[in-house]
């Protein structure tokens, strides 16, 4: 049934910071654990603590669905407006947001996308919309695709790249090993664990309870911040409110966070932090202790986490949240996702040209990551530095520098 032929009888609003705070929580936390796709992104905690740090005076508004008595809340598609170079919503994300999945009530599916293709229709919210860091081939999308057809609407997906997923494809762990990972890389990870056992007392740990959480969390923060991304400025610790930002995010008391690590004489050497949404948990962050380089102490965390995987029937999958191709998790994992941006807006030249954008801009981007470390690196890098800092700022004068920086930075790399 394609959504559009429902006539929706539900209450469609714009939400902005202010109204979003003030969401049922019960209403949002149902949702969120009954959705028709999972996004631990846009649960309530995650955004919350973006709200109080890191996304405060973002602009961050929500397109909220509720039933007629306002008794349940049916869908929420967070977003923030874009007015150049044509007015559009993008699916909210932030650099620790890695979906830009809505949550749908999988119960009123189509009643709730039907309505917000009537507020599309009926321009009560914007006419275009692009949705970064959608798995394309998720429920949602698949209902976006039965939209092609529409006279009024436009459904654009641009695949960007694969995301590795770890599914139950296998009856166990030597099954999974066997079919899905090279008899070269088990034999290297193999032996590298009987390398670190000849340190000390090695063992895998996830923590679920909300004291060792919290304490694992503090310890992956350490660790992060120890390595190159603390020389890089870009761990969590090298800005307090990232830091802030993290310990609300990853808070373990709603019961959705866990920690994996790898543990050498009760230290870890390994972290990988998990939140989970309905059946599926989702690994954003990671990071090991540079001391133990040579051992691979990730590699080896992540295949002891596939071991777990099968070990248990704890979750029906995992998703890696890496946002680009050939993350080494996807050696060790059985399946990957087709993520990319959906743009979806009126039958015109617009809606094509926002997708044309996207595809040049991601292009763009690829480039900059080919540059070395001579004078057009170090100038890239430069540039990039100075933008995270003034966006710190919320004057509108400094905001308008920061879109100045911002497009020096996709201009530079094709430049030099």
């Amino acid at each position: 049934m394609k959504p559009e032929a429902i006539a929706p009888n539900l209450i469609v609003e714009v939400l902005d910071e202010t109204g979003i705070r003030h969401i049922d929580a019960a209403q949002w936390d149902e949702l969120a654990r009954n959705g028709l796709d999972d996004n631990p992104f846009y649960a309530r905690s995650y955004v919350l603590a973006g709200l109080n740090t890191i996304d405060r005076a973002s602009g961050l508004r929500a397109v909220v669905i509720q039933s007629r008595d306002r008794s349940q809340l049916l869908g929420i598609f967070p977003f923030r407006h874009k007015r150049f170079p044509l007015p559009r919503a993008v699916a909210a994300t932030n650099l620790y947001q890695f979906c830009g999945q809505p949550l749908i009530s999988k119960e009123h599916a189509d009643v709730v996308i039907a309505a917000w293709v009537d507020a599309i229709k009926t321009r009560r919210i914007p006419r275009r919309w692009s949705f970064p860091h959608l798995d394309l081939s998720s429920h949602f999308a698949k209902r976006l695709n039965l939209l092609a057809g529409d006279e009024a609407l436009r459904c654009l997906p641009l695949v960007n790249y694969q995301r590795a997923r770890l599914a139950r494809t296998s009856r166990d762990f030597a099954e999974h090993l066997s079919s899905a990972v090279s008899k070269s890389r088990v034999k290297d990870i193999q032996r590298t664990l009987r390398r670190l056992e000849g340190l000390g007392e090695l063992r895998f740990e996830r923590a679920t309870e909300p004291a060792l959480v919290a304490q694992r969390i503090e310890q992956f923060l350490a660790v992060e911040h120890a390595g190159w991304k603390g020389k890089a400025s870009t761990s969590f610790l090298a800005d307090p409110e990232h830091a802030r930002f993290a310990r609300q995010a990853f808070c373990p008391h709603q019961g959705l966070t866990s920690v994996d690590s790898l543990l050498l004489d009760g230290e870890p050497i390994a972290l990988s932090v998990n939140i989970r949404s309905g059946d599926t948990i989702f690994t954003p962050k990671c990071a090991y202790d540079e001391t133990y380089r040579k051992y691979s102490p990730g590699l080896a965390l992540e295949y002891l986490v596939v071991e777990a995987f099968y070990g248990s029937d704890d979750c029906r999958d995992m998703d890696s949240s890496t946002t680009v191709d050939g993350h080494v998790v996807q050696s060790l994992w059985n399946c990957g996702a087709p993520m990319g941006t959906f743009v979806v807006g009126p039958q015109n030249w617009g809606t094509d040209f926002l997708a044309q954008l996207h595809t040049m801009s991601r292009a763009a981007r690829q480039g900059a990551k080919t540059l070395n470390t001579g004078v057009a690196g170090q100038a890239f890098i430069f540039v990039r530095a100075w933008r995270q800092r003034v966006q710190r700022l919320n004057s509108d004068i400094v905001m308008g520098g920061t879109c100045l920086l911002h497009t020096v930075e996709n201009v530079l790399p094709q430049v030099l």
